[in-house]
């Protein structure tokens, strides 16, 4: 019979397995210890980091097709394409930690708690958003 090299990796990767992936070199660090080059993950991890990006992702574009249909009023500065930094910092905070933003806080707020549909009514000035539809 044939095997599928495609998916032989996975085959034995089930949820539950740990995956230990080397970064290598990746970074530079000031005035603090280097942390390790191995980064244990797996699958059910790796599928929310996605799944976060992929919204993000999608609720970004779908901002930006309203903004240019001029439904969202002001600026409207996107965050597509840096869905992996927001994902990579949320992980390595907690609830409790304070995470400071600037003007490309949608998908911030969205990893924070906020649903797409509050980022949504805040983008759009409605009562019911993130921040009573005042934040744009």
């Amino acid at each position: 019979s044939k095997q599928s090299f495609a998916r032989a990796p996975f085959a034995k990767f089930s949820s539950s397995n740990e995956i230990n992936v080397d970064v290598g070199e990746a970074f530079s660090v000031h005035n603090c210890d280097m942390p390790s080059n191995i980064v244990a993950t797996n699958k059910d991890e790796l599928f929310l980091y996605f799944k976060q990006m992929y919204t993000m992702r999608r609720m970004e574009i779908t901002n930006d097709t309203e903004y240019k249909a001029r439904n969202i009023r002001g600026f409207c500065h996107l965050y597509d394409g840096q869905e992996a930094i927001a994902s990579g910092m949320h992980a390595a905070m907690t609830m409790e930690d304070s995470w400071i933003t600037s003007y490309r806080c949608h998908c911030t707020a969205l990893l924070r708690g906020s649903t797409v549909e509050q980022v949504f009514a805040e983008l759009f000035g409605y009562s019911n958003g993130t921040a009573k539809g005042k934040g744009g």
